[in-house]
């Protein structure tokens, strides 16, 4: 009795865990929002000229100026590039004038006023200038001030041009990207670059230079969309060396397409990206502008960057305590978890089947094809549950070194499907975790209610903190309807969220594991604590019927456990139900603590 008490206790206890959880991941959101949006930070104040000076000392293929001011409503702000032909002289190619706003675009034009053809707009543009003169920053909101940042990069007569045989964007040489936002990925497409102006000419003609084109990305805090953040973003991609340093390389890019690149979406985190391009021959480089995004619309859908789907974070809630308490006593039966086990193995076989196809589909038809193989693999895996009860746990041991291989590969390198052939690896891991499992978990005492309610914990759990322990799977799935998905690449690293979860989960399973090893129930349905084999004999005292299944882990005081995979002989033994009341080898000590417990109730 009192062991079911603390199993209560412990259940209403996990409640509440989660729902504090819940509650704190909110509220710590929504305070750091709040922050992030009325954040005013000290401004330059804004002069009808910003004068952009060439140092002496030059910086070659550096920053050479820099600062941050706000363009007023409805306003044009001239830049003056001052002494370019005084300091640089021949030592200078080109100098490239960059403009990066904060959330709202802005205009960078070569007139004082609006020419087709003669600007560039965006959050992030940049121009080229070959000496002295004058270009022109316009803010067309007429009723919100813009903080930009203003950058003078110089680069050496060797470096070649970036953008310079821009073939989408109406200025000749744009160095900026093309970055597309899509509800899956981020597409950054480069416009083709030109070597530099000496070396122009026939052989070196647009798209028959050899040039080479390197793509960085950096990635910003979890939900912190803050101006600070952002400029402190944009500075760390601004040269090639804070490039190389601060940000990572991306070497994936699509088919006959090495201008192209592809990003997996991180919810709740911005990313800036950047392309250097080399000219491997003349021994010159430079780079683009950097592109900026979020993975979200922080500023006209927050609740979005939280992934505060409340219905989805109710469910779970709802699956992790069923979890909690199939691994505390283990009441689901053998067919309800071949049932389950069935269903998750049917839905990945046909995904593995539609991707043989190699050709995206829409999402309607794959969702019909996924829930077709679901329901196949539920029928196949009820018939194994009630009448091949063996080959049903060797399928469930399956699935669960598959979703084990699976989550492993995703949390090392992210999207694992830019890995070749990783489908028949991850398959051939999980049936070795399969075959481990199914010989090990007898010996090891844990039975399959643990493993198959710590699946269902951690997707719980996950989904509960909105982190993204999940990718993997989502991975396995977008590769479907995303075109040349193994070309798309998701960084693998860890945030705080993914942390928070994964401590959750440690925790939990700690506290449920203890609680299962305290919890002796009459008898658990089909759980097990030994191996059966087809010609095993049947036990000589024939009450094979009246043996307890046990849910048990390993335990100090777990007498029956040592009893039977030991065999040691019984430390305390029953009464016999004869007139004699005399003493008999029993099978179990929990034989004997059952009879005490009926006898205590009648």
């Amino acid at each position: 009795m009192m062991a079911r008490n603390g199993v209560r206790c412990f259940v209403w206890f996990l409640c509440l865990f989660v729902f504090f959880a819940l509650t704190v991941s909110v509220s710590i959101d929504n305070d750091v929002s709040h922050i992030s949006g009325t954040e005013q930070p000290k401004l330059e104040l804004v002069r009808e000229v910003v004068e952009l000076t060439v140092p002496v000392a030059l910086k070659p293929n550096d920053i050479n100026d820099y600062r941050e001011i706000t363009l007023q409503p409805y306003s044009n702000t001239r830049i003056h590039i001052a002494n370019l032909t005084k300091n640089a002289a021949q030592s200078v190619g080109y100098a490239l004038v960059q403009l990066n706003a904060f959330e709202y675009n802005v205009t960078l034009s070569y007139n004082s006023s609006i020419i087709e053809g003669g600007h560039l707009t965006g959050q992030n543009v940049g121009l080229l200038m070959y000496g002295d003169g004058d270009l022109y920053a316009f803010n067309l909101n007429p009723h919100q001030a813009v903080w930009v940042s203003l950058v003078l990069m110089l680069y050496n007569t060797t470096a070649p041009i970036p953008g310079g045989c821009n073939l989408e964007f109406p200025v000749e040489v744009s160095p900026i990207l093309n970055l597309t936002l899509t509800p899956e990925i981020i597409i950054v497409d480069t416009p083709a670059a030109s070597v530099a102006k000496p070396f122009q000419g026939s052989p070196n003609g647009c798209g028959k230079a050899r040039l080479e084109y390197e793509s960085y990305y950096y990635i910003m805090p979890t939900h912190d969309f803050s101006q600070r953040t952002y400029f402190a973003a944009i500075n760390r991609l601004l040269s090639y060396t804070a490039a190389k340093l601060s940000g990572r390389q991306n070497t994936l890019h699509a088919p006959l397409l090495p201008n192209r690149h592809k990003y997996g979406r991180i919810t709740g985190r911005g990313m800036v990206f950047v392309t250097a391009v080399i000219d491997p021959v003349h021994r010159g480089f430079a780079l683009y502008v950097p592109a900026h995004t979020y993975s979200c619309k922080p500023f006209l859908n927050l609740a979005g960057c939280y992934g505060l789907n409340i219905p989805l974070r109710v469910f779970a809630i709802l699956l992790t305590i069923v979890a909690v308490l199939e691994v505390i006593i283990g009441w689901l039966p053998l067919f309800v978890k071949c049932l389950a086990a069935g269903g998750v193995m049917g839905a990945f076989g046909t995904v593995e089947a539609l991707n043989v196809l190699d050709k995206p589909l829409d999402l309607e038809w794959i969702v019909l094809f996924i829930v077709g193989g679901a329901i196949v693999g539920c029928i196949i895996g009820l018939l194994m549950g009630l009448f091949a009860p063996v080959a049903g746990r060797i399928f469930c041991s399956f699935m669960t070194g598959y979703l084990i291989c699976l989550t492993l590969f995703g949390m090392i390198n992210g999207n694992i499907y830019t890995l070749p052939n990783i489908s028949w690896y991850v398959a051939l891991g999980g049936m070795l975790i399969g075959a481990i499992l199914t010989v090990a978990l007898p010996i090891i005492l844990i039975t399959r209610s643990v493993i198959f309610g710590a699946i269902c914990i951690f997707y719980g759990v996950n989904a509960v903190f909105g982190a993204r322990l999940d990718y993997p799977l989502r991975h396995f799935v977008r590769r479907l309807y995303v075109e040349n998905y193994e070309r798309v690449y998701s960084d693998p690293s860890l945030d705080a969220n993914d942390c928070l979860a994964l401590a959750a989960f440690t925790f939990t399973m700690a506290v449920t594991l203890f609680m299962r090893s305290r919890y002796q129930s009459d008898e658990v349905q089909d759980d097990y604590s030994r191996i059966e084999f087809p010609c095993q004999g049947r036990p000589a005292n024939g009450d094979d019927e009246d043996r307890i299944e046990r849910s048990t882990v390993i335990a100090a005081d777990d007498t029956a456990a040592y009893q039977r995979f030991v065999n040691e002989q019984p430390i305390i033994t029953r009464w016999t139900n004869g007139d004699d009341d005399v003493f008999e080898s029993p099978e179990s000590n929990s034989r004997f603590y059952r009879l005490l417990r009926r006898n205590a109730r009648r």
